[in-house]
């Protein structure tokens, strides 16, 4: 794949045509490749998991063309056996949400958008609006469902950007909608969740096209549609053939989720959200024939993956802060419902749910400033309007952690708090690549340092990019190059094997923390994902010195000539000053100095690729990387100095500390 020469907003080119039939033959070789992949990573026992997968899915499509279920009307009469769908009251329970919708957002969901404004995808009652690609403006197939290419190199686009739509959380807006407003607009919200319900079923024959790859879009559909529904229970203008359309929905889903389960290599968020979907639909449609079944696997499921999923101090085990968010909001609603259905959740759930809450809230994510840390593609567990795990923290929770260092030592992340003011947030990452034996989510970020002051971001993460619409941004997002720690020999700490699969997986570890008088402190850590192939160990260190100075400390050892590379990604751009630079942050004046090589700034470059960010999932932008480049014999250190102009910190005091931290590298193992 060619790289893009422009600097336009969006993955990947924007071309408006049909795929040749050369180009569907192009698309063999990359699936062939992503299969030899993945076999890598798969026991016996999993590769005839898969293959009873796909015949179980042939058999499904083939008893359901044999079964009269695609007339809702034919069923209307069936719907008075089904509580859910008659209750007057609503089933599930209260939610906490956001506040008002703006009118901005009102019209844009009346318009029949989705509730992200950022979105340019409208509904409207032709079929092949749920199968045109956003970003190519393509048409998918329609055709069974695993023979569709999908994967990177495929002829029609972005998938996760076709499949933003067709989870059909824009109909939970459309209700919160109708709850807010007053007629006209309430009943016009009303009407768009039913026709847009019914315009999909009718789109999407079970397992026919690319809204059935999925089993976990499946799921959010379930969860979507279930609420929207029951929030406008009273006001839904055909209810019968509405309820019958629902119903038919959550039973193929179900069938369909049950048959293609993420397990063994593909457990991760995918799973948790196909558990809840099947809790779902066990716990609301008790009538359906396997409803006990689905209900008693999702339940298994969740019981299993949980503790697996969600670490000890509440981190994720996949490395990405933003799909620890949604499984939370996840657990956070299968709690709910249980409770709901008067079923009480178990202890494993709940304390599940309260870590990685309290994990969240320490990064800020009830403010929204969740930094983006590992894989994230925009997508919530139920709507973006949603406040489950995104909930502000009490004001004397939030003055107790602002003047202190908390070691996350599972998850592997450092925060370190400035005693001045509270306006400072600084993360240091020392955790490992992800979830094996993938590692799909995870980022080659070890030793990464990500720095945030007055709601500004100073030391930023660059982002995902996209997943499957451009192979090369998706290596250069998750790549090393693309967070702010050091590359050596132009090497990830570990090696792409596929857009969701790494090989070499690194190891890494906080050494030491030492706390310094006044509220400073120390922390060594050490990574070795340059060990096996270049013969480099990276130690990092981090000093904060009260009130206003941090020193970031990297030192390579091993042996021989390496080319070296020290990169930071800023959120502001710098000025030349003296021998370093000058930012403007919140009103304060930052300095930042670099030693140990040559200092540039890049700035939306191509070849290679240096000086982008990806603030949302399919987008880019050009910012300003401070790069430090140095080839030399090992070892080597960098130093570099972070300061607020107006407070000092006498410099024999960080003289000292580098000594005695140059002297831990060396009593301390590597591994």
């Amino acid at each position: 794949m060619m790289l893009p020469g422009d600097q336009s907003a969006a993955f990947p080119s924007t071309t408006k045509k049909e795929p040749s039939p050369l180009g569907a033959m192009n698309t063999i070789a990359p699936r062939l490749g992503w299969y030899r992949r993945r076999l890598k990573v798969m026991p016996p026992s999993e590769i005839a998991h898969r293959v009873a997968q796909q015949v179980g899915l042939c058999w499904l499509m083939i008893s359901h063309g044999l079964s009269d279920t695609t007339d809702e009307r034919a069923h209307a009469g069936e719907v008075s056996r089904y509580a859910f769908c008659m209750s007057a009251a609503h089933r599930l329970p209260e939610l906490p949400w956001a506040g008002r919708i703006d009118q901005k957002t009102r019209a844009h969901l009346l318009d029949g958008g989705l509730e992200s404004l950022e979105s340019s995808w409208r509904w409207r009652p032709e079929p092949d609006v749920w199968h045109v690609a956003p970003d190519t403006d393509r048409r998918w197939p329609r055709k069974f469902s695993p023979l569709i290419p999908y994967r990177v190199g495929n002829p029609y686009g972005d998938v996760r950007l076709a499949w933003e739509p067709s989870r059909l959380q824009q109909l939970v807006g459309l209700a919160l909608l109708a709850g807010q407003s007053q007629p006209p607009d309430s009943a016009r919200a009303v009407v768009l969740i039913e026709a847009q319900l019914r315009s999909w079923m009718g789109a999407n024959p079970l397992l026919q096209g690319i809204h059935y790859i999925s089993a976990m879009e499946c799921a959010l559909r379930i969860l979507a549609v279930s609420h929207a529904l029951d929030m406008v229970r009273r006001s839904l203008t055909d209810p019968r053939r509405t309820w019958a359309t629902y119903v038919r929905m959550v039973h193929e889903h179900a069938e369909f989720i049950a048959r293609k389960l993420s397990r063994h290599s593909s457990f991760g968020n995918h799973t948790i959200a196909e558990a809840v979907g099947l809790l779902y639909a066990g716990c609301l449609l008790p009538e359906l024939p396997r409803a006990h079944e689905w209900k008693s696997q999702g339940l298994a499921l969740l019981q299993d993956q949980t503790p697996r999923q969600i670490l000890a101090d509440g981190g994720g085990a996949e490395q990405a802060f933003a799909y620890l968010a949604f499984i939370a909001d996840l657990i956070g609603l299968a709690v709910r419902l249980l409770e709901q259905t008067g079923e009480p959740p178990s202890a494993i759930l709940q304390g599940a749910f309260a870590r990685a809450k309290e994990f969240l809230q320490l990064f800020g994510h009830g403010s929204g400033c969740l930094p983006p840390i590992g894989d994230a593609d925009g997508g919530f567990a139920l709507s973006r309007a949603l406040r489950l795990s995104g909930t502000e923290q009490d004001t004397s929770r939030r003055e107790d952690v602002r003047a202190m260092t908390v070691v996350l030592q599972e998850a592997g992340y450092s925060i370190l708090r400035p005693s001045y003011g509270g306006r400072g947030l600084m993360v240091l990452d020392h955790g490992p690549l992800g979830m094996a034996p993938c590692f799909g989510h995870g980022h080659a970020d070890a030793l990464s340092l990500l720095f945030r002051y007055g709601g500004e971001d100073v030391l930023v993460d660059p982002g995902t990019g996209t997943y499957t619409g451009d192979d090369i941004w998706r290596a250069y997002f998750r790549g090393t190059r693309a967070h702010n720690t050091v590359t050596v020999d132009n090497l990830d700490q570990a090696e792409q094997t596929g857009a969701f699969i790494w090989s070499k997986p690194y190891s890494c570890r906080l050494v030491r923390r030492h706390d310094l008088p006044g509220g400073g402190v120390v922390l060594l850590a050490v990574h070795t994902g340059y060990q096996e192939r270049a013969g480099v160990v990276h130690w990092r260190a981090v000093v904060y010195a009260p009130p206003a100075l941090w020193l970031v400390w990297d030192r390579l050892t091993g042996s021989g000539e390496h080319r070296l590379e020290l990169n930071w990604h800023l959120g502001v751009d710098p000025y030349p000053e003296h021998d370093g630079y000058r930012l403007l942050i919140s009103g304060a004046t930052v300095g930042l100095h670099v030693e140990g090589g040559v200092s540039h700034v890049h700035r939306g470059e191509l070849l290679p690729i240096h000086g982008w960010r990806s603030a949302r999932y399919s987008h880019r932008e050009p910012i300003s990387t401070l790069r430090t480049v140095v080839t030399t014999a090992l070892p080597h250190e960098f130093l570099t100095t972070i300061w607020f102009e107006g407070y000092s910190t006498p410099s024999l005091v960080v003289k000292d500390l580098l000594h005695d931290v140059r002297q831990w590298t060396v009593d301390a193992p590597s591994h």
